[in-house]
């Protein structure tokens, strides 16, 4: 009897399941392979193996051939790519995050190929199956929408009474608003506010005319919850939105303690809220368009961004040595999006001379653009809606996976460092009995 065993069979996004197939022949040849369609926007992998005793345990086997070679436990799913037949430039993003992500795992006789998955001729002899559940959010967590004054996001936090470290949560070009970090984010303890700020709701359409009151507001607001620790809270953001999160910690002053800057620039472009605050413009960069070029219908922008030396555009930086904020600088070297090396060496270098070492950077060759919690699929191209064209993100699956699990550990370690003067943060999983990594960061 040939068993299918995946333990635990429901956890976090960011924890390892174990997969173990036993009661094969020997040296029989099997394919594994994993589908999810969320919302349908289907995802796949899979991976040929050599059950050389019976036996296959992907902590210990390799992955002869497939979505990945070699022993990589979670490679099923950090290098799941779109089904055949999907539209160009999805990714694989939950949009109901008080539910699971659920992933069918089905083992066949043979090795397969991802064309055999969809031929009507192709051999298929299912040897087990089964589904496994992949959480953003706790069941100790709940989810509030947020509309006060101008304020509009959702908000996670731990359930019932008590305070908690506060952060605020936000993305970049994309607009409308993404729940699932900052569900995660309230699995281990921490109040968070993922913040619209445009494209959704009754919020502007275009992002270069919100003024960076929103952000202040949205800060005063947070701050003073009844359930945050009224010491200061952090912020993260990624892509266009970093220039948002930078300017928020100079404007608020010692109300921001920690920002968490992933891949995005230190200084004001024309296409961005920072560059307005309380109806005045701050000087700007435009970025140089005629340098994009299109290929295979993605854009490639990456050579849009300023590539004269610092002094060129230093009227442009964000007066990051006016901050009191701790910064932490995540760089994908691969980002094809934007110069990201060189935005951060900027933004540090900038601190340096001005005597801070309230920074951290931490960058990773061969990473791409969205570098996001452990085990979410490289996103190496993304449709943009608010700019009606797909973008080039860059990264390579295997370095990306490794540094967005080293960067989602010092992420939290970082915000914990700063935020939880109390110590008030319970590491718990609700989905194993066992302790986990969770418990010991």
């Amino acid at each position: 009897m040939i068993e299918l065993i995946v333990s635990p069979p429901a956890a976090f996004i960011d924890e390892h399941q174990s997969i173990y197939i036993n009661g094969l022949n020997r040296n029989a040849k099997i394919t594994i392979r994993v589908f999810v369609n969320e919302r349908g926007r289907k995802f796949e992998s899979h991976a040929h193996f050599f059950a050389s005793d019976g036996t296959v345990y992907l902590e210990k086997h390799p992955s002869v051939s497939g979505s990945y070679i070699g022993v990589v436990p979670m490679g099923l799913f950090t290098h799941m790519h779109p089904s055949p037949g999907q539209r160009s430039g999805i990714r694989l993003v939950k949009k109901d995050v008080t539910s699971p992500l659920e992933f069918d795992l089905t083992v066949y006789e043979g090795f397969l190929s991802k064309e055999d998955f969809y031929s009507e001729t192709a051999k298929h002899i299912e040897l087990a199956k089964t589904t496994l559940e992949r959480w953003y959010m706790a069941r100790d967590v709940e989810r509030l929408e947020i509309k006060s004054g101008n304020i509009r996001g959702t908000l996670f936090k731990p359930k019932g009474d008590g305070q908690f470290p506060g952060i605020i949560d936000m993305f970049g070009s994309a607009g409308g608003i993404m729940e699932f970090r900052a569900a995660l984010f309230s699995s281990y303890g921490f109040a968070c506010l993922s913040l619209a700020f445009f494209s959704y709701k009754d919020l502007p359409n275009a992002l270069p005319s919100v003024d960076m009151l929103y952000f202040e507001e949205a800060v005063d607001w947070l701050i003073n919850e009844p359930y945050v620790l009224g010491h200061g809270i952090g912020v993260i953001s990624v892509s266009t939105g970093a220039q948002t999160a930078l300017m928020m910690t100079v404007i608020s002053g010692p109300k921001i303690k920690a920002c968490v800057i992933i891949n995005g620039p230190p200084y004001h472009t024309s296409y961005g809220p920072s560059r307005l605050y309380k109806g005045k413009e701050k000087s700007s960069i435009e970025l140089n368009l005629d340098n994009a070029y299109m290929k295979d219908d993605i854009m490639f922008l990456r050579n849009c961004f300023p590539s004269e030396s610092p002094d060129q555009y230093r009227h442009a930086l964000i007066n990051l040595e006016d901050s009191v904020s701790n910064f932490l600088f995540v760089v994908g070297e691969d980002d094809q999006s934007c110069p990201s090396p060189e935005f951060a060496s900027i933004a540090c270098d900038h601190l340096c001379n001005h005597g801070k070492d309230n920074w951290t950077l931490l960058s990773y060759p061969r990473a791409g653009h969205l570098i996001e919690p452990p085990y979410t699929p490289l996103c190496k191209t993304s449709f943009q809606p608010n700019l009606g064209y797909i973008s080039f993100y860059g990264g390579h699956p295997d370095e990306h996976a490794a540094a967005q699990e080293d960067s989602w550990r010092n992420i939290l370690i970082f915000f914990k460092k700063h935020l939880d003067k109390n110590n008030m943060i319970v590491q718990r999983s609700p989905f194993l009995e066992k302790i986990s990594v969770r418990s010991k960061l």
